[in-house]
């Protein structure tokens, strides 16, 4: 088999190696989600302190969120790209 042909079976692997990042992601923003929550339910019985708290985790999240929805569109396209260089 030709280095060529050696390197267009290899390149849908290697596409999916950017899978376990995302999940690494996505137990992230669970751990800040619940302890958004936590933090909401102490605001609400007037721990208004935490304020400023609530309004990091929130920032934290939605970089998180963005964060993990770039790893997806590049597995994505990744894997788009795999089977048309193996054409």
């Amino acid at each position: 088999m030709s280095t060529r042909h050696a390197a267009r079976a290899a390149a849908p692997e290697t596409a999916h190696n950017y899978r376990p990042l995302t999940g690494s992601k996505q137990s992230k923003i669970d751990r800040v989600r619940n302890a958004r929550a936590q933090i909401a339910k102490m605001i609400t019985d007037g721990e208004e302190w935490l304020l400023p708290l609530l309004k990091r985790f929130n920032a934290e999240l939605a970089r998180l969120e963005e964060a993990q929805n770039l790893l997806l569109q590049a597995a994505e396209i990744a894997n788009h790209a795999a089977p048309h260089r193996a054409a």
